[in-house]
């Protein structure tokens, strides 16, 4: 690959063409069956062209286009550059698109935009006018300081390939935003300039708009009612399905505490007995606090199933929200029946109820071990283990009890650390909850498992790349501070 002064780089490859997304029709189909059935929709609808993919299909030519990379920050690697060559010739071979410009910088200015035009004009004049980018040109890349990324075309590009704003501009910056975020340059520039050249997905991009516009052509010929009465219908059909859901649900909760009520209220007074003996090395006052209002709840249950009948549907419908929440109470006394015999056996001595509840706080410190990246923990967690597999070792020890709760107490405060350390890298979208004796497999008051924490911290990241993905998605900068009205834009990444 040529050198040149500013950092840009040029080949010539051939390459093979990509493979096109999978067609997307199954909208038009329902948009078609719904609007044939509303009146004076119909006939719009019938009046208008069904379009064919074949006619947006894209010119191919089997030449390459030249590729160019500029990098005058020098952000790329020699082996990023080499591996960005290697992947173009895999590109797809629009006519239109004569060169492909791979421009990476590191400016950080406001706007992306004008960072492009001052480059390209001050370097490469022949790729952009006084007013628009010059024919036959793709550029896509991205200001690494600023975290903006871009995709512009000269004219001709932008019309065959649809990279304009309402078109499909967004869906290619999207692409390229995996890549840029994890630093691989060369895996966003090839995604940004595979799908850009698609010829498959540019079909499909022309052949759906135009059925959105022929759906709307229906609907504005049926007038507002035909509109209206679509909707309707689709509100109607929903609200159905959500009544007989709930009509099922009543039923199943009737048929639950039926069944079951009866048996858990004749254990109820040794339970009561159980969760007031266990020691206070396990059971503090927030515990049998939590014992005593779901104990209560479930009392007042007697006649759930009486004031409740599901008989009818009608009946059924109107006592649902009475049902669920009867039979809530009835599976949240449920859990803390195991959870206080559970802990009742181990504090009795029961050397297979010691071993299993050692069992899931060992799979658990494992897991974090094997997960955290900080050394210090990762060492306070082994020396734990240790003391863990000391137990189950002995769980006839006179000592277990008293040791087991220190060991718990230890690793509250080793996931403390875990969660501050580890998991303090993205916003708190979600509340992390704290397990309750009402919660399967509850161990100890205060005592959230790892497992249970990284879950916590996952569902985290994903609701923050979810707003980083909406909020990109939704603000694609086309302006240029010059006044220049290239076909492309930017956002952020």
């Amino acid at each position: 690959m040529a050198s040149t002064p500013d950092g840009t780089h040029k080949s010539s490859t051939a390459r093979q063409p990509a493979k096109g997304s999978a067609a997307k029709d199954w909208a038009a189909v329902i948009g078609a069956s719904a609007l044939l059935a509303v009146g004076g929709g119909a006939a719009g609808y019938a009046l208008a062209d069904v379009p064919d993919a074949s006619e947006f299909a894209v010119s191919t030519q089997e030449h390459a286009a030249q590729l160019m990379i500029s990098d005058p920050q020098d952000i790329l690697s020699a082996e990023d550059e080499q591996r960005m060559e290697r992947d173009a010739e895999r590109l797809p071979h629009p006519d239109t698109v004569q060169t492909i410009h791979y421009l990476f910088l590191a400016e950080g200015r406001e706007n992306v935009n004008d960072s492009a035009e001052n480059f390209l004009r001050d370097h490469y004049p022949e790729q952009i006018g006084n007013d628009k980018f010059a024919d036959g040109v793709l550029i896509l890349g991205a200001d690494m300081q600023s975290r903006n990324n871009f995709v512009f075309a000269g004219e001709d590009v932008a019309d065959q390939l649809k990279i304009r704003k309402g078109q499909r501009l967004s869906e290619v910056l999207e692409e390229m935003k995996p890549g840029l975020r994890d630093d691989n340059l060369p895996a966003a520039a090839f995604a940004g300039a595979n799908l850009a050249m698609d010829a498959d997905a540019v079909q499909q991009w022309g052949a759906d708009d135009a059925e959105g516009d022929r759906i709307g052509l229906a609907i504005a010929g049926g007038g507002i009612p035909s509109g209206a009465a679509l909707i309707g219908g689709s509100i109607a059909a929903t609200r159905r399905d959500k009544r007989r859901k709930k009509i099922n649900q009543a039923r199943a909760d009737h048929a639950l505490l039926a069944s079951e009520y009866t048996g858990l209220s004749q254990r109820l007074d040794e339970l009561d007995v159980r969760a007031n003996s266990v020691s206070s090395a396990f059971a503090n006052a927030e515990m049998r606090q939590q014992w005593s209002e779901v104990r209560d709840r479930f009392l007042r249950l007697h006649d759930a199933t009486q004031s409740n009948s599901v008989a009818t549907d009608q009946q059924a419908y109107e006592s649902a929200d009475n049902l669920r929440d009867a039979a809530q109470t009835f599976e949240d006394a449920s859990h803390a029946e195991d959870n206080i015999n559970r802990l009742f056996a181990v504090e009795q001595g029961d050397g297979a109820a010691r071993r299993n509840l050692l069992t899931d706080i060992r799979e658990d410190i494992v897991r974090a071990r094997t997960e955290v990246k900080d050394n210090e923990l990762k060492q306070g967690l082994a020396q734990l283990q240790e003391r863990v597999d000391w137990l189950d070792q002995n769980p006839d020890s006179p000592e277990f009890l008293d040791t087991f709760v220190r060991v718990l107490g230890d690793y509250r405060v080793l996931l403390d650390a875990v969660k501050r350390r580890e998991f303090s890298d993205v916003k708190e979208h979600n509340e992390l909850h704290t397990p309750r004796l009402t919660d399967p497999g509850y161990v100890y008051s205060g005592y959230i498992p790892y497992v249970a924490m990284a879950s916590w911290h996952s569902s985290n990241v994903e609701a923050e790349q979810a707003a980083q993905s909406s909020s990109s998605s939704s603000g694609v900068n086309t302006s240029f501070s010059s006044g220049f009205s290239g076909a492309g834009g930017s956002s952020s990444f």
